[in-house]
């Protein structure tokens, strides 16, 4: 019977709270009800839990045991008004070079990473300028909708925590795969930003594929004017292991200026 009740939610709803169930069922959330109903559906197989008052429904026919829940859409439901962010919203609009080894979504609380099951999620706290829907936009993850850094924000982002990319060899792999951005857009949420080094490195690269990606020279010059007023060291560089782009004021890694991983 109680399969019955939910099984059109379970249907419609991959991933869901606690207070959305007990909505459809039409009680409290709190309500020792729900609490029964949902241990009734744990034990049968119907679903799983994923973290604290958060469950994925089992597909039927499906081993709960050994089903994998969507990680991203599991990872956007951990936290109220969630974004996926960083290397992951790369994976999501299709630009990873390689997959992340944990779901990096930006959330108000506590950052630091959290063990789901069967999978990681890192919070990270909202950078700098930071104003949804701005720079937000909403992807279709198994009929349900999933909030997602645009490329733009994702980008600015990155070379901002360059280290969340996985480091800046992936993060320059990646930039690769990027066909269009909007660049006065970007530079608008470097500028939000307000890291001049970050501003020089973003600048370097976008110079480097300004033909590729058809940004305006106007862009250039806006970059021009939040980069450093000396040479700064960027994206991991260190003292005796980094090479100056001059008309950037940072200095890179040998590796990322030369782009020497493109040959391996």
């Amino acid at each position: 019977m109680p399969r019955l009740i939910s099984a059109p939610f379970f249907s419609a709803n991959p991933v869901f709270r606690r207070a959305e169930y007990a909505a459809a069922v039409g009680r409290h959330p709190q309500d020792r009800v729900v609490t029964a109903m949902l241990a009734q559906h744990l034990q049968a197989g119907n679903i799983r839990r994923i973290a604290r008052g958060v469950f994925a429904s089992v597909p039927k026919h499906a081993n709960a045991a050994t089903w994998s829940v969507d990680r991203f859409l599991a990872a956007s439901r951990l936290r109220q008004r969630s974004t996926i962010a960083y290397h992951s919203a790369l994976e999501l609009h299709g630009y990873a070079y390689t997959e992340g080894h944990d779901v990096q979504v930006i959330a108000e609380g506590q950052p630091g990473l959290f063990e789901a099951a069967g999978f990681a999620c890192r919070f990270v706290r909202p950078p700098r300028g930071f104003a949804p829907p701005d720079g937000v936009m909403a992807i279709d993850r198994l009929g349900q909708e999933v909030g997602v850094t645009t490329i733009e924000r994702t980008i600015a982002d990155l070379f901002n925590r360059y280290d969340l990319a996985g480091g800046a060899e992936e993060l320059f792999n990646c930039l690769d795969l990027v066909v269009r951005i909007d660049a006065l857009v970007l530079v608008r949420y470097q500028r939000a930003l307000g890291k001049a080094t970050t501003a020089g490195a973003m600048g370097f690269w976008l110079e480097h594929e300004q033909k590729r990606l058809g940004a305006p020279d106007a862009a250039l010059q806006d970059l021009r004017t939040l980069m450093p007023a000396q040479p700064r060291y960027a994206l991991g560089a260190t003292p005796g292991e980094g090479k100056t782009a001059r008309d950037w004021n940072v200095i890179l890694p040998v590796d990322v200026l030369e782009r020497r991983f493109e040959d391996l």
